[in-house]
């Protein structure tokens, strides 16, 4: 008897509206945390989704920033540096590359071209000849500019060194990547040397080139290839002024104009030119 009644008792708690209402809550609060748990996972896998790094150098810091942020990444400015060949204020270098894959969120390290420039002290050139000034000069972050020769004994030794035409003493300060004009000793006599083949050649080979024959770069002219200071560092020369030449020869301290382009097919149609134009000129030469 006494279980019936509790069977009884059992069966009218379970059609109760407490217990319906207690279920009920029970179904809607287990459905609510479903849908908070399935839109955490998707945030979380969002969150986790590889994307592209950009390429940021060469680009202004203030413009590389903003779109870091709005890649989804982190920014940190490791370092700072000077380099003559990227406007100044802009990213040198960046990690991870550009092209990496990596996560939302992650922090992208730079180093920055300084907005200012370095401050070198002026060498003493004087005394030396213009192959190790040559060589001094790219170590201390200088330029070698134009050479004047003047009858001297001293053949091929810097007599003066000159900047913005005025002679400046060891020890000056001057900006990194200052260009400084020499002015050198002739010798006794007109001396003379064949215009190299400078095509094929960035700008800084075509001068290492004719510094080192103790003539002067001209003139240099980009087409519309070159777009940037990197693309200038890069371009290589398709002309030249005066042409090479193993018989036509100019005195020492000639300035010699060159033409520079990024397009490489150019360059190597003026490379065969050039080739078959020194050929002429052996072949005329031999002939004699």
């Amino acid at each position: 008897m006494k279980k019936l009644k509790r069977k009884n008792k059992f069966l009218n708690f379970l059609k109760s509206k407490l217990f319906i209402f207690n279920v009920l809550s029970a179904i809607v609060l287990a459905f609510i945390l479903m849908i908070i748990l399935f839109f955490s996972l998707k945030s979380y896998t969002k969150h986790g989704k590889s994307v592209t790094v950009p390429d940021f150098v060469g680009t202004q810091v203030d413009q590389a920033l903003l779109s870091v942020e709005d890649n989804g990444f982190k920014y940190v400015i490791v370092d700072t540096v000077f380099d003559d060949n990227l406007p100044k204020g802009s990213v040198v270098e960046q990690n991870p590359k550009a092209g990496s894959l990596v996560k939302s969120g992650r922090k992208i390290y730079f180093k920055i071209n300084s907005e200012d420039t370095e401050q070198i002290s002026m060498p003493q050139f004087i005394g030396m000849s213009i192959k190790m000034v040559n060589s001094m000069a790219e170590n201390y972050g200088l330029k070698v500019g134009n050479l004047r020769y003047v009858p001297d004994i001293a053949v091929n030794v810097v007599i003066r060194q000159l900047f913005r035409g005025q002679d400046i003493e060891p020890g000056t300060k001057l900006d990194k990547g200052s260009t400084i004009d020499l002015v050198l000793g002739l010798g006794l006599s007109d001396k003379t040397t064949n215009v190299p083949a400078l095509v094929g050649l960035t700008r800084k080979e075509a001068s290492d080139n004719l510094l080192d024959l103790y003539l002067n770069l001209g003139a240099t002219v980009y087409d519309n290839t070159v777009r940037n200071a990197q693309d200038s560092a890069n371009a290589k020369v398709y002309r030249q002024s005066p042409n090479a030449s193993t018989i036509n020869q100019v005195n020492l301290g000639y300035s010699v104009d060159i033409w520079l382009t990024k397009d490489q097919t150019v360059v190597d149609e003026a490379k065969d030119k050039l080739q078959s134009k020194l050929d002429d000129e052996e072949a005329e030469n031999g002939d004699k």
